[in-house]
């Protein structure tokens, strides 16, 4: 019985503590490799490492996500404001539609000028442990985590907008 005991124990402490701690604010990105969603628009390949000293809003979302539709022209808006303005900032919207179609569909309703690609199997937003749509990652110039978003709301432009300028008064 004490071995049972012993042996439940040791099974219930494995179990509460994973051998990998979920992803928070500090710590480094993981790093991804990507098509793109847009044929002869977002390139064949996109990899994280592309952007190494840039400030990167790396944005998770669906065809299905209501408030995407809200986040896609408000991220658009303030990308296009910032890299008009010479700031190494970049969005990359990660869409996780097991059909990327319908990704493709989104856009023609709600286009984007910055790079979306796919990832239908949704390897990568496993990685990054996205737990709902849309979710974010802000990693500054070195690929650490910053900020962490979940869902949206037409009035959290403002606070990205604060903690991306933020980052980017960071750098050198």
């Amino acid at each position: 019985m004490r071995l049972l005991a012993t042996t439940l124990i040791a099974l219930l402490a494995a179990v509460a503590s994973p051998l990998t701690a979920a992803l928070e604010v500090g710590d480094k990105a993981p790093v991804f490799a990507l098509p793109g969603l847009r044929p002869g628009k977002d390139g064949e390949l996109v990899e994280l490492a592309d952007f190494k000293g840039k400030v990167v809003y790396v944005d998770f979302w669906a065809s299905w996500c209501g408030p995407c539709v809200i986040s896609a022209p408000l991220l658009n808006e303030m990308r296009n404001r910032l890299v008009q303005q010479g700031k190494p900032f970049e969005v990359v919207a990660i869409n996780v539609d097991q059909d990327p179609e319908d990704g493709i569909d989104f856009l023609l309703d709600e286009p984007v000028e910055y790079l979306t690609v796919k990832d239908p199997k949704g390897m990568t937003p496993a990685g990054y442990e996205v737990k709902g749509m849309p979710t974010a990652f802000l990693l500054d110039s070195t690929g650490k985590i910053r900020l962490i978003h979940q869902g949206f709301k037409s009035s959290d432009i403002e606070l990205i907008e604060a903690e991306v300028t933020k980052l980017l008064a960071e750098l050198p």
